[in-house]
C-alpha cells in the first residue's frame, strides 16, 4: 500500500489524462456520424491515432534525448490539448486524421514520461505490484472517459473542450512531482522472425488483439450509433465493455497460472468470439441485449494481449522480457492501424453488424491457430511458467516495472527456448 501512495499523484494524473483521451476517441465516432461521415472515412481517420502511436515510440525517445523529459512532456501535453480542441473547431476528415496522428504521438509520449517517473519511484521489490495497479488504472481512466460523453452535446464544442481540459488537468500532478528527471531506457525490439520463432502463438494473438481492440476503440461508437442508439447508449456500451475487461482480467490471468496457458488463451479468444456472436444475436432483443453482449465481449477480449505476452515471456530469459514485450507492443500497434480501416469499409458496405463479424473473426482465427499449435507441440511445464501480469500496449517505459524484467541479466535469446529438456516443442 505504501508503494501505491508514493506514486498516487502519478496514477491520478494518468487516470485524468486517459479519461480525456477516452472521451475524445468515442466523441469523434459520434460527431462523425452527426456530420454524415461514411464509416470507411471514419475508419481511416481513427487509424491515424494508431499510426501516431507507433510513430511516437520511435520519435519521442529522440526528443527526450535532445531536450530532456520535462521539456518534452510539456510540449507534448500542450500539443495534445491543442489538437483536441482543433477536432471540434475544424470538422473535416483530413483535419481529424492529422490531429488523430498528432494525439497518438503525444499520448504515447506522455505514457513514456509518466511511466519513466513511475519507474523512478518504484523499488525492485514493489515494481510488480505497482505495474499491475498502473495497468488496471489505464482501463479505469479510459472507462471513465466513456461515461463523460453523457455530460454534453456531441454536436457542440463543449465536450471537445472538456477532453482538452482533462488532458491539461492530468498533467498537473505529474508535472509537480518532485522526483528527479528519470533516465531514458529505450528497449530494443526483436525482429518479427525471431519473435515468431520464440512464440508463434504470442505473435499471432498480439496481432489479432490489435486488429480487434483498436476497432472497438475507433468504431464501437459508430456501430452503436448505426443501430439507432443515442449518445447515452454509446457511452454505456463502451463503458460496460471496458468494465468487463477490468472485472475479468485477474480471474482469467490467475486461471492461466494454474493450467496450461495456451489452453486458457485459446478459450479466452473463443469466448471473445462468443461475446461478439451473442451481441449479434441479441440485437433484436433491444438495447439491453446489445449492452450485455458488449460486456461479455469485453470480459475476455481485453485479456488476450496480456495472456499472449505472458505466454511469450514463459519461453525467454528474464533479461530479454523487455525486448520481446516491446516487440509484441509494436505488433499490436501494427494490427491496430489496419483494424479500423478494414472494418470501416465493411460497415459502410454491409452495415453496423459487420463490426461484430469482425470481432468474431479476429477472435476465432487465433483460437483456431492455438488449437493447431497444441496438436503437435507440448505444453511448457507449470514450474517453468511465470506468473500472469495484466498488461496493455502503452509504452516500453512501463515494461521496466514488469516483475519478470531482470536488467542485471545479460542473456541471449535461445531460439531453442521453445523446447523442453527432451527436445519437445512447447511454443
Amino acid at each position: 500500500m505504501r508503494s501505491i501512495l508514493a506514486v498516487f499523484t502519478l496514477l491520478l494524473g494518468v487516470t485524468i489524462i486517459l479519461a480525456g483521451s477516452g472521451l475524445l476517441g468515442t466523441l469523434l465516432g459520434v460527431r462523425g456520424q452527426i456530420e454524415g461521415m461514411a464509416a470507411g472515412t471514419l475508419g481511416i481517420v481513427m487509424s491515424g491515432y494508431f499510426i501516431g502511436y507507433v510513430a511516437g515510440t520511435f520519435l519521442v525517445p529522440k526528443m527526450i534525448r535532445r531536450v530532456g523529459h520535462v521539456r518534452t512532456f510539456a510540449a507534448l501535453a500542450s500539443l495534445a490539448s491543442i489538437a483536441t480542441l482543433v477536432h471540434g473547431l475544424y470538422v473535416s476528415p483530413l483535419a481529424w486524421f492529422l490531429m488523430r496522428f498528432l494525439v497518438g504521438v503525444c499520448v504515447v509520449g506522455l505514457y513514456i514520461a509518466i511511466e519513466s517517473w513511475l519507474n523512478e519511484q518504484t523499488s525492485n521489490e514493489e515494481r510488480g505490484h505497482v505495474f499491475s495497479v498502473y495497468m488496471t488504472t489505464t482501463l479505469i481512466g479510459l472507462g471513465l472517459g466513456q461515461l463523460l460523453l453523457m455530460t454534453g452535446d456531441a454536436a457542440r464544442l463543449e465536450l471537445f473542450a472538456l477532453a482538452s481540459v482533462l488532458l491539461s488537468l492530468g498533467l498537473v500532478p505529474v508535472a509537480l512531482t518532485r522526483v528527479r528527471e528519470p533516465p531514458l531506457v529505450e528497449a530494443e525490439r526483436l525482429g518479427l522472425r525471431k519473435l515468431y520463432e520464440i512464440s508463434p502463438v504470442g505473435v499471432v494473438c498480439c496481432v489479432f488483439s490489435g486488429l480487434g481492440i483498436s476497432t472497438l476503440w475507433s468504431l464501437g461508437p459508430v456501430f452503436i450509433g448505426g443501430l439507432g442508439f443515442d449518445a447515452r447508449g454509446v457511452s454505456l456500451f463502451m463503458a460496460l465493455t471496458i468494465l468487463g475487461g477490468i472485472l475479468m482480467m485477474w480471474p482469467v490471468g490467475r486461471l492461466s497460472d494454474r493450467i496450461e496457458r495456451r489452453r486458457v488463451l485459446m478459450l479466452t479468444c473463443a469466448m471473445s468470439g462468443v461475446g461478439a456472436g451473442a451481441t449479434l444475436l441479441l440485437i433484436p432483443v433491444g438495447a439491453w441485449g446489445v449492452l450485455v453482449g458488449g460486456f461479455l465481449y469485453g470480459c475476455f477480449a481485453f485479456s488476450i494481449f496480456s495472456l499472449a505476452t505472458a505466454h511469450t515471456n514463459d519461453h525467454i530469459a528474464a533479461g530479454q522480457v523487455l525486448e520481446a514485450t516491446s516487440g509484441l507492443q509494436l505488433l499490436w500497434g501494427s494490427g491496430a492501424i489496419v483494424g479500423p480501416i478494414v472494418t470501416g469499409f465493411l460497415i459502410q458496405r454491409f452495415g453496423p453488424e459487420a463490426l461484430l463479424v469482425w470481432f468474431l473473426v479476429t477472435a476465432l482465427i487465433p483460437a483456431a491457430f492455438i488449437r493447431y499449435r497444441m496438436a503437435f507441440s507440448q505444453p511448457i511445464p507449470r514450474e517453468d511458467q511465470g506468473d500472469f501480469v495484466p498488461h496493455f500496449a502503452t509504452s516500453s517505459a512501463a515494461l521496466e516495472m514488469h516483475p519478470e524484467v531482470d536488467v542485471d541479466v545479460e542473456a541471449d535469446i535461445d531460439i531453442g527456448a521453445g523446447t523442453d529438456d527432451d527436445g519437445e516443442d512447447t511454443r
